[in-house]
């Protein structure tokens, strides 16, 4: 896992197996589909990931009519997913996971913590690597060592974080269902590697815009603002100019979505640190401190800023976009010849791309 494919080239041809570059515009079309369908099942879901998504059910719900949602999303999309059901978000987590074991789906009980007990500590959702080795060397080793510390010892190790986490798979809900300010995503994050190695700063540019503007689109889209702007090109890690990275993050004066607004300053940050002799491989962007727009507040001190062209700009490209497909619509920037990803092994965009739809024929 991680490893770059020249490294096992050979392995995989001498197995015959299938490759596929990154294809995220299906990744995210799929993904939309598939949180519809469940919407359309369950009522509001908190999507917590591109494939992953909580949501209540009622009690008296059986494995039956949990199957039968799995079905749905079977029949409207052709994609199997796992169920997992429980009194937490930790537990239904640990159930899911469980359920791909079996017919996709889970259901704990009350007495969980019987059936998950001797699971790995390092399976459970917040109990990272670094964690849980620590409690490999405290000698805890599965979720029922975990849950037979006392509350003290896992305060003093661990945290409020590891006390929660205990909380939850005691059947106690602490994260609730769409309530947590710490739910709230922390980072959007757009990053791709060229086919080629460039030193021209136009492509770069280009590059770094394409990232932008999709970073900005899934601002919108979930109606958050950024307050921080990360902005990074490098050379490739295989080579002798991989130190020569340039890379700086920037604290926004505004909190914003704006295309217009994080271009600028992603732009500014690119011509600082561009540097000609350098071979660039990737470039990426990532925006964080983000927040719900309603909290945005103005000040007492500065005069209001004047966005509402900027606004309405964003929001008629976002109706274009969504109607006619990712890019109908793009910035300037970008069409100045921007160094292509490297996807020689992509699948095609068989939903978002009217020329990518498979053709049938019957004789």
């Amino acid at each position: 896992m991680g490893i770059p494919y020249f490294k096992v080239k050979d392995i995989c041809e001498k197995s015959g197996a299938t490759l596929f570059s990154s294809n995220f515009t299906l990744y995210r079309d799929i993904s939309s589909r598939v949180m519809q369908t469940l919407a359309s099942q369950v009522g509001p879901c908190e999507i917590y990931s591109i494939d992953e998504a909580f949501f209540d059910i009622d009690d008296a719900c059986t494995e039956s009519d949990v199957l039968a949602i799995r079905a749905r999303v079977m029949q409207d999309v052709g994609l199997p997913v796992s169920i997992g059901v429980a009194s937490t978000k930790t537990l239904a987590k640990q159930a899911s996971s469980m359920a791909k074991k079996g017919n996709g789906v889970c259901i704990l009980k009350d007495t969980a913590q019987e059936e998950i007990g001797e699971a790995q500590c390092s399976s459970v959702w917040g109990l990272g690597r670094q964690t849980s080795a620590k409690l490999r060397e405290m000698g805890v080793v599965t979720i029922s060592d975990f849950l037979k510390l006392d509350l003290a010892v896992i305060r003093r190790h661990f945290g409020v974080a590891g006390e929660r986490i205990r909380s939850e798979l005691n059947g106690i809900v602490v994260h609730e269902l769409g309530k947590n300010s710490e739910d709230i995503q922390q980072s959007i994050m757009s990053t791709r590697s060229f086919e080629k190695t460039t030193h021209a700063l136009h492509e770069l540019e280009s590059a770094v815009a394409y990232h932008v503007s999709f970073i900005a689109e899934k601002l919108r889209e979930k109606k958050l603002l950024a307050s921080r702007l990360h902005v990074s090109i490098q050379a490739s890690r295989h080579g002798d100019f991989f130190m020569r990275r340039g890379s700086a993050e920037v604290v926004l004066e505004k909190p914003t979505s704006s295309t217009s607004m994080l271009l600028k300053e992603a732009l500014k940050q690119v011509g600082n640190f561009y540097d000609g002799e350098v071979p660039y491989k990737k470039a990426g962007v990532v925006v964080s401190g983000l927040m719900p727009q309603f909290y945005l507040t103005g000040s007492l001190f500065e005069p209001k800023l004047d966005t509402y062209e900027e606004e309405v700009l964003d929001s008629v490209a976002d109706l274009i976009n969504d109607k006619y497909g990712h890019g109908t619509v793009r910035t300037g920037v970008i069409l100045q010849s921007g160094a292509r990803g490297s996807a020689k092994l992509r699948s095609k965009e068989y939903t978002t791309r009217w020329k990518d739809i498979p053709s049938v024929s019957a004789k």
